[in-house]
């Protein structure tokens, strides 16, 4: 019986040789002095009573994980009726692969590698710059022991300094975890396509993600985002196996929803949000079937929701103090009025999209039809697939708008697998409606590569700078005068003084700008995201705009990211 996989021999050895190792660490962990180790002798008091709250989280965490791991194998987590709580959140497993099929996706990958690799070590932005000067430089211990920014990605901070270490200092290094993780994601696309729909629809949605604008920009990203999409296709799979077919290797799919999620939470804390969608789908299934509830099929999707629970407070536990205190820290006034509205956000997005989608605009309301084609076909077969796909981009969107946080696109990239799974079988069923019988399924396939094949023309753009600040420093560098002076503002007097170095002035205000003038025949001033100095600064603005002109601009991929390079008049 199937049911024989939940008591497997390792499952009564292992779970509690790890538990004693676990409680006798947590136990004897000391407190201050590991605190003090960890905070280094420059830090500040406050900094080392954060650490000393957190070392006690850790220790408690440890303790409670030894009894949890101690208690696995008297757990029976199997139905006693041999169904799950949603049957049909899975599709029937599929025939052995075929060797075209393994060649297919061999060679997705292959691509997805090849199109990630070209101007790896190009144009870091903003973003990237402060995670390698403030965490990748970093020894690991001081890594896992900071969280003094939401610019700290911790997994991929992790990823990143182990990168920089065994090949260098150089921006390539910083962004190849991205790269490993993007590329990992299409084969978890795969994986996790084949179980809600055919191999076929799977297999086509991961090439035309391989071939993605937007999948290629975001792996040579040096931040998280791949990885929480990589996790959060795992883990989501994981969970509609546990509520389809529990009885099938359950253990295995409660540790791979838990570990998934739990390292989807340490690489972008946005993750809690889909974790929070699964444990809300779980809750309705339960009070929908309340009436069949001696039947154990809630058990197992239950076990992986608390461990993926504990196991993100584990790995938070130690930055869990400053990890609160850093969402308490108040936004900048620069973001205050701009990338907090969501009109900001649909337009931003519609352009995001139209960037990296053949024909702009008017392609992107094609796509949109398509895609409310898939979500009607998906909602038809199972409402459970449905809303996994959808609702925590929903949930996401809400509470982000609820805390008042900037609404960035990316913030929903974890999403792109299944927009593209769902956009293939809106395809497959546009297809079938104007191309009835046998015919539509060469015609659909025929359609989709035609996609990806375009979508293959956008990518070269994806290769181009993020922000050129190399750049802007090379052109004021070959045109200002001996006696010139250079200032620099908000982003760009960060990257320039703690990346690069130099030792231009940093100006604030305008009167910051008019003390420095009188030093030189010429100011010349270097910025970026001019909408943060409008809104932020106004006087500064003002002045910049009536005393300054621009004598070079240099364009990057990021959107508003341009630098831009005035000279006083």
């Amino acid at each position: 019986m199937r049911a024989s996989s939940d008591r497997t021999g390792w499952l009564r050895v292992w779970p509690r040789q790890i538990a004693v190792a676990l409680f006798i660490i947590g136990v004897l962990l000391p407190v201050h002095s590991f605190a003090g180790a960890l905070a280094g002798p420059a830090a500040s008091g406050e900094h080392v009573a954060q650490l000393v709250v957190g070392m006690v989280l850790l220790k408690v965490a440890l303790v409670v994980h030894a009894v949890l791991l101690a208690l696995i194998p008297s757990m029976r987590l199997v139905p006693s009726e041999g169904r799950g709580l949603a049957p049909d959140a899975t599709v029937p497993p599929s025939k052995p692969w075929s060797r075209a099929e393994a060649c297919a996706a061999i060679c997705i990958l292959a691509v997805g590698v090849a199109l990630r690799i070209p101007s790896l070590g190009r144009g870091l932005w903003f973003d990237e710059i402060q995670t390698y000067v403030d965490y990748v430089r970093l020894p690991l211990i001081h890594i896992v022991s900071t969280f003094d920014s939401q610019n700290q990605h911790m997994l991929y901070s992790i990823l990143a300094r182990i990168s920089v270490v065994l090949f260098g200092g150089s921006a390539w290094a910083l962004r190849l975890p991205a790269v490993c993780l993007g590329v990992a994601s299409l084969g978890a696309l795969i994986w996790f396509g084949e179980r809600v729909t055919s191999r076929r629809e799977a297999l086509l949605a991961a090439t035309i993600l391989a071939v993605s604008y937007h999948h290629v920009w975001f792996s040579q990203n040096a931040r998280g985002y791949t990885g929480l999409l990589f996790f959060t296709l795992v883990g989501s799979g994981c969970f509609l196996l546990l509520l389809s077919d529990p009885l099938r290797h359950t253990w295995r799919n409660v540790a791979g929803y838990a570990v998934s999620m739990a390292l989807a939470n340490m690489i972008h804390v946005t993750a809690v949000f889909v974790t929070a969608t699964h444990a809300l789908v779980w809750l309705c299934l339960v009070i929908v079937l309340r009436d069949d509830l001696r039947n154990r099929a809630w058990r197992a999707p239950l076990a992986g929701l608390v461990l993926a629970g504990t196991l993100s407070v584990l790995l938070y536990a130690l930055v869990l103090p400053q990890f609160i205190a850093t969402l308490t820290i108040p936004p900048d006034a620069g973001s205050a009025t701009v990338w907090k509205d969501p009109v900001w956000m649909f337009t931003e997005g519609l352009r995001v999209l139209s960037s990296g989608i053949p024909g702009g605009l008017a392609a992107v309301a094609v796509v949109f039809v398509i895609i409310g084609a898939g979500v009607a076909s998906y909602w038809r077969r199972s409402v459970v697939i449905t809303t996994v796909m959808l609702l925590p981009a929903v949930v996401t969107g809400a509470a982000v708008m609820v805390l008042s946080h900037n609404l960035w696109p990316r913030f929903f990239f974890f999403s792109a697998g299944f927009a593209v799974l769902i956009a293939v079988r809106g395809g497959f069923a546009v297809v079938q409606a104007i191309v009835p019988g046998r015919a539509s399924v060469p015609v659909s396939v025929g359609g989709a590569l035609l996609v990806a094949a375009a979508s293959l023309m956008t990518v070269p753009r994806a290769w181009l700078p993020k922000q050129d600040f190399g750049a802007a420093r090379s052109f004021v560098d070959s045109h200002r005068g001996p006696a010139d002076v250079v200032a620099v503002t908000d982003m760009s007097s960060y990257v320039y003084g703690r990346y690069y170095h130099l030792p231009w002035t940093t100006v604030t205000s305008a009167s910051d700008l008019a003390q420095v003038e009188p030093r030189g025949t010429r100011t010349w001033m270097v910025l970026t995201f001019p909408v943060r100095i409008e809104t932020g600064e106004p006087s500064l603005w003002t002045r910049l705009s009536d005393s300054y002109r621009t004598v070079a601009r240099f364009p990057g991929t990021v959107g508003g990211g341009d630098l831009y390079v005035m000279v006083s008049r």
